[in-house]
């Protein structure tokens, strides 16, 4: 079975906020479903493109646990952090399956 990255870049609205309510518990969210961050930092390189100011990667064991955590109750009850003190539109929320 093929494992799942999620991929994030982030342009905050209000970072204090989003790390409070979001950042603060997603790890724990993601660990009920076998997932865990490969990266989660501010630093990046950008080579072409509009700069983040945080990039994450998360890998999952497969695609459906990946799309389980997204759809749990434990993550809906935090998602409205991360929509409301980011700009949804400006970055970028995927999943993606590995080889």
């Amino acid at each position: 079975m093929a494992k799942a990255y999620l991929m994030a870049l982030v342009k905050f609205t209000n970072q204090e906020q989003f790390k409070a309510e979001y950042g603060s518990k997603i790890a724990d969210v993601f660990k009920l479903f076998g997932g865990h961050f490969l990266a989660r930092t501010p630093i990046g390189i950008h080579h072409e493109g509009r700069p983040f100011d945080m990039h994450v990667i998360a890998e999952f064991p497969s695609l459906d646990k990946a799309n389980k955590a997204l759809e749990s109750k434990e993550y809906l009850d935090i998602k409205k952090h991360r929509v409301g003190n980011s700009d949804i539109d400006y970055g970028t929320f995927v999943v993606i399956e590995g080889f």
